[in-house]
């Protein structure tokens, strides 16, 4: 039993099984000890997301929301048209492309469906709360109904990050790391969403890998974040499709990943060197900050 075991979480699926929304799981605060939730799964076809009756609703919490392609080829394309309402108007918006959108405190949002899929797609939302609550939004069914489409310059478009995931060659992270996992990474900054908070997520096809500018020692940083190494299989997202091995505290405890799991990292917690290992199919590590970042230093105490 080690020391950090606490901040490793193997991820357990619910199969929902017939309907569009099929495997998912759910991290709260009882496993990431501060007041976040986290839910993702996949979606096989079109029709409502969401619970009836398919109404808006609104939290006293920030919450994100963030459509992506299992594409590890091309993220970027999300392979599906779905239709997302905000605001007290019911602003349209059309998602084409793996997008993020901000919905800080108070904003009514939804409903969403989606139109047409040519590929499955995985759906996260991250609650900055400790307990999910929501309030329904009163108004006619019609109100919502068959509105135009929103374009640029509408009320709420910059709660939309639409998310390029770019080519991550060697050297990318500098002289010392010439690594290449042959993948992409897409960035997520959610300033001008009303609220900080930041998403990584990044396509890994090749070992090993070693992140980091510095790769072989480890970093602090006064914010949390939680690693979440996700498969890429939409057939079957419990399998994780590789191996990693990540560092944890000044006593540098190794822990090695071998199927769908979190890594919780709070707020001045040493961590890294992280390391992909082993790739038998292309998988994900999407590395989520509910509530931004600030950059790493590699000084965690007089000891190291």
């Amino acid at each position: 039993m080690g020391q950090y075991d606490k901040y490793v979480k193997h991820l357990t699926f619910t199969d929902y099984g017939y309907g569009s929304f099929r495997q998912g799981t759910r991290l709260g605060p009882e496993d990431l000890g501060m007041d976040v939730i986290i839910e993702f799964g996949t979606y096989w076809s079109a029709g409502p997301m969401g619970k009836e009756p398919y109404r808006p609703h609104k939290h006293d919490f920030n919450q994100i929301l963030y459509w992506f392609s299992a594409n590890t080829d091309d993220m970027s394309e999300l392979s599906a048209e779905i239709d997302l309402y905000l605001g007290e108007e019911n602003e349209r918006h059309m998602l084409t492309a793996s997008t993020a959108v901000g919905i800080p405190a108070g904003m009514p949002h939804m409903p969403a469906n989606i139109l047409k899929m040519d590929g499955r797609i995985i759906f996260m939302e991250i609650s900055t709360t400790a307990k999910y609550e929501e309030t329904p939004v009163e108004g006619e069914k019609s109100q919502f109904e068959n509105q135009p489409l929103a374009g640029f310059g509408s009320k709420y478009m910059s709660k939309f990050i639409r998310v390029p995931f770019i080519r991550k060659g060697p050297w990318s992270y500098g002289q010392l790391n010439p690594d290449d996992s042959g993948g992409a990474l897409g960035v997520i900054n959610g300033k001008d969403t009303g609220f900080d908070f930041i998403i990584m997520c990044e396509t890994l096809k090749k070992a090993p890998y070693r992140f980091g500018p510095v790769p072989d020692k480890p970093h602090v940083h006064q914010n949390p974040e939680i690693l979440l190494f996700m498969g890429a299989n939409t057939d079957d997202i419990t399998q994780l499709g590789g191996e990693a091995e990540i560092a944890l505290g000044k006593e540098m405890e190794l822990h090695r990943i071998t199927r769908p799991t979190a890594v919780i990292v709070p707020g001045g917690l040493p961590h890294n060197p992280l390391t992909i290992t082993k790739v038998d199919t292309p998988f994900i590590m999407t590395d989520v900050r509910p509530f931004g970042m600030e950059p790493p230093s590699s000084r965690t105490s007089p000891d190291l």
